[in-house]
């Protein structure tokens, strides 16, 4: 079986997701792939990491990590989205909440030739020009090359970029989730000397590792499941410090279909069960992540992420109305009064969303739904130099994501 792409000039330098992005993909009476038009404009992707880690020649054990967001077109060639890092833990933990160590605001576009355009110092996305698809009709067992770029930072003190020369070959079709796919198999080396990169990590002194893929696209344009890479790692790493870190595993990176949310409809449905509830100082507003659920004076007892008698009934009579967003995920962000050190604040406020979460888990909604992250008193509503106004900066927000 032959897979055609008949790719416009503009797509062909594109990595997967963002050619998806842009594409309908069908099959044809080849029968194979071709890819033309515009079609749905919102992707979630979701990137998965589980590396088993060596410092200095001694085990640590698994990390793992995770990255997930969403890209729309914001015009012909320009791309946005919100990405959340998510912590790193050392051990497999499924089906909990996940706290967010960093919140990336991704923005790419493409030149006339397809090439992908990203500030130089843009921490996400990790692969850049990959993978390259090929432009003429290939057959099972066919190969060709093309060069791309990985954004490599395992001890997250500044990416850096690596350029490699990958060869891909298409196998043919299989089975991928219960559903036929088209299969692409994928495999480059990395190789980095220190100052390559100007804008990468100044410690990092050399990296050599290898990179093999497999990369599955949907016979069938209706699945929802729009693409999976398993990348199978192994890397070295040397820093000037003398230090020597070896990692070895695997990233899954998923990219799917989501729909629009009707953030209007979902913004009245809350404010009905506020209104019918009779629950205090909620706010409820359209934000362009999603909508956000404020529970403002949400009282603690001093410096302590516990809630005062009566208040867990406000967070439990919203449950129910969060239950019923059934393909959404939850982002709960804790607020302080600037009251204390910074460090303080940003650990309370933290440990505040947190609460918030295991409430809401309690009332039945999956674990897994929700990331957390605190803010501290970074974000003030009100001023921190009277009662009333540190009151209001005491706040909770629930933000339904539209992915």
């Amino acid at each position: 079986m032959k897979m055609f792409f008949a790719i416009p000039r503009l797509c062909r330098g594109i990595f997967l997701f963002l050619l998806l992005i842009t594409s309908d993909v069908f099959a044809n009476d080849m029968p194979g792939l071709s890819i033309t038009g515009p079609s749905v404009d919102r992707y979630a992707i979701t990137e998965k990491t589980s590396m088993r880690q060596r410092l200095n020649g001694r085990y640590q054990g698994f990390v793992y990590e995770e990255t997930r967001g969403s890209l729309t077109r914001i015009s012909e060639n320009r791309y946005e989205g919100t990405f959340y890092r998510l912590q790193s833990m050392t051990r497999d933990l499924k089906h909990i909440a996940r706290m967010v160590d960093d919140m990336l605001e991704v923005r790419v576009s493409f030149d006339a030739a397809g090439k992908m355009q990203t500030p130089a110092d843009a921490e996400y996305p990790q692969l850049r020009n990959f993978p390259m698809l090929p432009a003429d009709a290939v057959s099972p067992g066919d190969s060709w090359i093309s060069e791309g770029v990985r954004l490599v930072d395992p001890q997250r003190r500044g990416g850096t970029r690596v350029p490699f020369l990958c060869e891909y070959t298409y196998i043919g079709t299989g089975d991928y989730a219960g559903e036929e796919a088209y299969i692409i198999k994928a495999q480059y080396a990395v190789r980095y000397e220190r100052g390559s990169d100007p804008y990468g990590d100044p410690q990092l002194s050399l990296l050599h590792g290898k990179h093999l893929i497999d990369i599955y696209l949907p016979v069938d344009p209706k699945s929802s499941r729009k693409a999976f890479m398993r990348d199978v790692v192994e890397e070295q790493y040397g820093y000037a410090d003398g230090q020597k870190l070896e990692r070895s595993g695997f990233i899954l990176t998923w990219f799917d279909h989501y729909g629009v949310m009707d953030k209007n409809s979902t913004k009245k449905a809350i404010q009905d069960v506020v209104r019918e509830n009779k629950i205090p100082e909620v706010e409820v507003e359209i934000k362009e992540e999603g909508v956000a659920v404020s529970f403002r004076n949400l009282r603690f007892y001093p410096d302590s992420p516990r809630l005062l008698p009566g208040e867990e009934d406000r967070i439990n009579k919203i449950a129910g109305v969060l239950k019923q967003q059934n393909d959404r995920s939850f982002l709960v962000i804790g607020h302080t009064a600037n009251v204390g050190s910074v460090e303080s604040q940003l650990t309370l406020s933290v440990e505040r969303a947190k609460t918030i979460v295991d409430l809401l888990v309690e009332e039945g909604i999956s674990a897994d739904k929700f990331l957390y992250r605190g803010v501290g008193g970074s974000q003030p509503i009100g001023p921190n130099d009277t009662e009333a106004g540190r009151a209001l900066n005491r706040r909770v927000e629930i933000v339904i994501l539209e992915h």
